[in-house]
C-alpha cells in the first residue's frame, strides 16, 4: 500500500488503513515519544493519544510536507502537552542555577568517539527535562529557537539558554562517564 492510499483509506474510516499507517510508524513515533516522556506508562498514554489525534485530524494533511512530519509533529505537541500538565512549573526547570553562568563542559574529544548513538540518547535522558526538550527539539527536530519558544511558552532567550545549559550538562556527563 502506497502511504497516499493509506492516508485516503484512513480518511474513509478503514479499518486496514489504520492499522497498515499505525505498522508503518508506531516504533518511530514511540521512540520519539520516549525522547520527551521519561516515564514508559506515560509515554505509552501519549502515544496513544497521538495515533488517536492522527486518526482523528487526518482530514487536517494538506500533502504539503511530508506526511511522517506532520505526524512527527503531533506527537511531539501531545508529548509537550503530557509534560506541561505534569509540571507545575511548565518547560523550564528550576536547577538551571546549578551550572554557572559561562561554564563550558569540555568533554574530550576522544570521549565522543566512543559514544554509540543508544548511550548518547541515554545521557540526554539524564538531563533535566527543560534542557533536554529545548536540545531534542532543536538539535533533532530542527526546529528554530522561535518555534521552540512558542511551542514551550517561553521567550527566545530561554531557549537559547536552555539549549547551551543543556550542551554543557550534557558534556559534564561525558566527560564524567567516558573519562
Amino acid at each position: 500500500m502506497t502511504i497516499e492510499s493509506i492516508i485516503q483509506g484512513c480518511r474513509e474510516g478503514d479499518s486496514e488503513a489504520r492499522r497498515e499507517l499505525y505498522e508503518r510508524y508506531a516504533t518511530a513515533m514511540f521512540s520519539l515519544v520516549r525522547r520527551y516522556v521519561r516515564v514508559r506508562a506515560e509515554a505509552e498514554d501519549v502515544f496513544h493519544d497521538g495515533f488517536v489525534t492522527v486518526y482523528t485530524k487526518i482530514d487536517d494533511y494538506r500533502g504539503s510536507g511530508s506526511f511522517e512530519g506532520w505526524m512527527r509533529r503531533i506527537f511531539i505537541t501531545a508529548a509537550l502537552n503530557h509534560l506541561r500538565r505534569e509540571s507545575a512549573h511548565g518547560a523550564v526547570d528550576d536547577d538551571i542555577s546549578e551550572l554557572p553562568p559561562g561554564t563550558v563542559g569540555g568533554a574530550p574529544p576522544e570521549a565522543l568517539e566512543q559514544l554509540n548513538d543508544k548511550e548518547l540518547l541515554r545521557l540526554v535522558e539524564r538531563l533535566p527535562e527543560g534542557f533536554r526538550m529545548v536540545l531534542m527539539l532543536y538539535a533533532v527536530e530542527g526546529y528554530s529557537h522561535a518555534e521552540i519558544a512558542k511551542m514551550l511558552s517561553i521567550t527566545e532567550s530561554t531557549s537559547r539558554s536552555q539549549l547551551q545549559r543543556a550542551k554543557t550538562r550534557l558534556a559534564e556527563l561525558i566527560e564524567k562517564e567516558y573519562r
